[in-house]
């Protein structure tokens, strides 16, 4: 199964750009994201998996300097 990416902010911008009105342009984009099956992230999904990510991150940086810290006091 293959991911679809799907930028709905671009997708506005650039209906808004064409001659559509705000809401026209939400309305189509609105329709093709449930066309889509509904697996179309917005900006507020890519914020949070962002901060979700980073979080990871810096656990991982604690957690390789803990170890390195540990191993370097056990090797005599």
């Amino acid at each position: 199964m293959s991911a679809l990416a799907f930028d709905t902010h671009k997708a506005v911008a650039a209906l808004k750009q064409a001659g559509f009105e705000e809401a026209q342009a939400e309305a189509v984009v609105t329709t093709i994201g449930e066309a889509l099956g509904g697996n179309v992230a917005t900006k507020a999904d890519l914020k949070e998996l962002e901060a979700a990510l980073y979080k990871q991150l810096w656990l991982m940086a604690v957690g390789i300097v803990g170890m390195t810290v540990t191993l370097v006091k056990l090797i005599p």
